[in-house]
């Protein structure tokens, strides 16, 4: 059953979730109307509750999504540019371990002549935030107004911005509730939640990093495939040019994790020094956000001219100098060990019996991320403080040798209490097996749709 796209009347809002929960569809002025009534206070949470949860068992059609993105996006403002709209464009990922590629795309795109307003989020859960990252440098303010962030990009193409409250408000509000009750998974909601928050920051381009494997939000292949998918097909309904990257966290991505940590690594890889993972997820997924913007551009020699911002060193300086417009200290940026200053360091090492080492068949890389959580580098709710300081280093991949005595990881952490708790968490995430057999090495992009 479909209601009447010309229908004005007033809608009670339990007719809407019977529509739901029937599997019909709901049209977008009835959709708006009881959206905007939850807002306003006059729908209860707990029949947008039972809205969810009728739309978690049902689906939503590919309008209905693309209505209820549009009704998200237009609950707040709305950013406008006095800049070619094509040159507007942005990242977001849907989560991982060690995933600091956000600190490294902002610089390499700035220096393609790319506007980046990055609005990024903090970390809950398992999986770290930009937002908290980037906090871990003195100084660094990511709350700014709409006026500061217009300044920004007039002087320096772009920063690093913290979602306010005038960006998308029904998405915090519907966010809550999902997160309560376990509503989270459904792929027309998780994509109605990032393209109406990346809708309102007024871009013309996006690019996606969907994430599947052991420490990502969807483990199963199939299951990202289908969140790209949809957001595909939704940003194209909604004039949002955009690409996909399926990207594999069946490893943590580069060799440190947690917040100051990552700093850390970031830098080395602006500095041309950091992991070659990393280094090439960062410059692929920058090429795929130029290519956005100058569809006409050869991706191989454009990864090669952005591999060159590195080797010059002119990203490290982009980023330096938009971190200290923002109040960062540019000084602590100078040396990446800054950033490295946790009191307590413990290995955890290949077991004493592997005489002839190893090689690691996988890494369960969501306990990773727990234990950097139980830590305190993430939080277990969202009012809780983190400490920068602690995380994992000396990360190994799936596929690498590890000898007898190497590190899997070693912990970063507050105290010695604390490295002995998440010890066997560590040492439990890493699969190894005899060191003669081979295991193929993860495909960093498995596919890419536009």
């Amino acid at each position: 059953m479909s209601l009447n796209d010309s229908t004005k009347s007033k809608l009670i809002p339990q007719e809407v979730i019977r529509i739901k929960r029937d599997g019909g569809i709901v049209s977008f002025d009835a959709l708006n109307q009881f959206l905007s009534g939850f807002l306003a206070g006059n729908v209860e949470d707990y029949q947008v509750a039972a809205f969810l949860m009728a739309t978690w068992l049902r689906g939503m059609a590919a309008q209905e999504t693309a209505d209820l993105t549009t009704i998200m996006r237009d609950s707040g403002k709305v950013l406008a540019w006095d800049y070619p709209r094509n040159l507007v464009v942005d990242k977001h990922s849907t989560g991982g371990i060690g995933d600091k590629t956000s600190l490294v795309l902002l610089p390499l795109c700035i220096l393609e002549g790319l506007y980046i307003p990055m609005i990024s989020g903090r970390g809950l859960g398992h999986t770290g935030g930009t937002l908290d990252k980037l906090e871990a440098i003195p100084g660094m303010e990511v709350r700014v107004s709409a006026e500061k962030m217009r300044a920004m990009l007039d002087r320096f193409h772009g920063g690093f911005f913290g979602q306010t409250d005038e960006i998308a408000p029904l998405d915090r509000r519907l966010y809550a509730l999902r997160d309560v009750t376990a509503t989270v998974e459904s792929i027309p909601l998780i994509t109605a939640s990032i393209l109406s928050k990346k809708l309102a920051e007024g871009i013309g381009g996006l690019v996606m990093d969907v994430k599947f494997g052991s420490g990502a939000f969807m483990r199963e292949k199939s299951d990202a495939e289908a969140l790209a998918n949809m957001l595909v097909a939704t940003a194209r309904r909604l004039g949002l040019q955009i690409r996909c990257c399926l990207t594999d966290m069946g490893s943590p991505l580069g060799s440190m994790a947690g917040n100051g940590l990552e700093v850390a690594e970031a830098i080395d890889i602006l500095k041309n020094e950091g992991p070659a993972d990393t280094t090439r997820l960062s410059i692929e997924l920058a090429a795929h956000m130029v290519m956005l913007a100058r569809p006409d551009s050869d991706f191989d020699q454009l990864c090669a001219r952005l591999h060159g911002h590195l080797a010059s060193g002119k990203a490290f300086e982009v980023f330096a100098d938009v971190i200290s417009a923002q109040g960062g200290d540019r000084r602590s940026l100078e040396d990446r060990n800054w950033f490295i200053k946790a009191p307590v360091r413990r290995r955890v090492e290949l077991p004493s019996h592997w005489d002839d080492g190893a090689v690691i068949e996988s890494i369960d890389v969501r306990r990773l991320g727990v234990a950097i959580q139980m830590l305190g580098g993430g939080r277990m709710k969202v009012s809780d403080r983190i400490n920068p300081d602690v995380g994992l280093s000396a990360l190994k991949r799936v596929g690498d040798h590890v000898e007898r005595g190497e590190p899997l990881a070693e912990i970063h952490a507050q105290t010695v209490s604390d490295a002995d708790a998440v010890a066997n968490l560590v040492a439990a995430a890493f699969v190894v097996v005899d060191p003669t057999t081979t295991v193929p090495r993860e495909n960093l992009v498995w596919k890419v749709l536009s």
